[in-house]
């Protein structure tokens, strides 16, 4: 491809992944003003007991709306992904064909990842342009300790936290929102994946989004920039000089990924909305 065709995808991309930002944020907010409902007698239904009628209701709506939210989500990372490929000065047409045909996403985030390591240090082969006989590990004597673990702590983020937000869209998408089935003909029922799916809320799918905006920057930054072009610090790449806030940022995310407490969430809001009811009315 052309200097001018790669930009033109990459616009394309960029597009798609801009339209799905708006798609998502239009959802969250959805997601937020439905906590905000109040019945008839002005009562806001979600501080409500759990069994009653209008609350049970009110949460089929919230699952609809979480479950829509965490599908795209996913396509959001995706998207991201296809326009990583053509950033500018990072991918020839040979890597960049070997990541497209790399089915799933997973497999897609993986492998741009190792790429874009190997490409960052130079430790491309002149016989392997995709690097698929590099053995990472093997490159501790040339590269230390200390990159090779963060490229190996990167790896298990993205099995770990990642890959699993994968696999959910894919049970979202084929329409397993209450209750879930085992890969691959979806034959028999799981209640491992079916707790997995209603684990899922607006603060899980928020986190997650965080995630891949992370992790895309830090891609950008492992494989495009060179350490003697980088002006805070002549010394290291933009990678290696941001990797601790990337981490600080990653993890907390994970955080909230692993605590993700609704209720709490809610009621901090509620409670907030209260306040600015009592605040509305003593103005008036």
């Amino acid at each position: 491809m052309t200097a001018q065709e790669i930009e033109q995808y990459f616009q394309y991309h960029n597009s798609n992944a801009k339209l799905i930002g708006i798609g998502l944020e239009q959802l969250k907010y959805q997601i937020k003003k439905h906590y905000l409902v109040k019945n008839k007698s002005g009562d806001y239904i979600y501080l409500l007991d759990d069994s009653n009628p209008e609350k049970i209701k009110t949460r089929q709506v919230e699952k609809v709306l979480s479950r829509m939210y965490s599908g795209i989500q996913v396509s959001w990372a995706e998207e991201s992904i296809k326009r990583l490929l053509y950033e500018r000065n990072l991918l020839t047409d040979i890597q960049r064909t070997y990541l497209i045909r790399k089915s799933a996403l997973d497999q897609r985030w993986h492998a741009a990842l190792k790429l874009v390591f190997c490409i960052a240090y130079e430790i491309v082969p002149t016989t392997d342009e995709t690097c698929q006989s590099v053995d990472v590990n093997d490159e501790r004597g040339n590269l230390g300790d200390e990159l090779v673990d963060q490229y190996f702590e990167l790896r298990g983020l993205i099995s770990n936290y990642l890959s699993p937000n994968f696999s959910i869209r894919n049970k979202v998408q084929h329409g397993e929102w209450e209750f879930a089935f085992k890969a691959p003909h979806s034959e028999e029922f799981s209640l491992d994946i079916t707790n997995k799916i209603n684990r899922e809320n607006i603060i899980t799918t928020t986190s997650r989004y965080n995630l891949v905006n992370a992790f895309y920057q830090l891609l950008v930054d492992l494989g495009r920039f060179k350490s003697n072009a980088f002006a805070l610090d002549s010394m290291m790449t933009p990678f290696e000089y941001f990797y601790p806030k990337y981490m600080r940022k990653i993890k907390g995310e994970i955080l909230k990924i692993n605590n993700p407490n609704l209720n709490t969430y809610i009621v901090e809001m509620l409670g907030k909305a209260a306040r600015g009811d009592v605040h509305k009315l003593s103005q008036t």
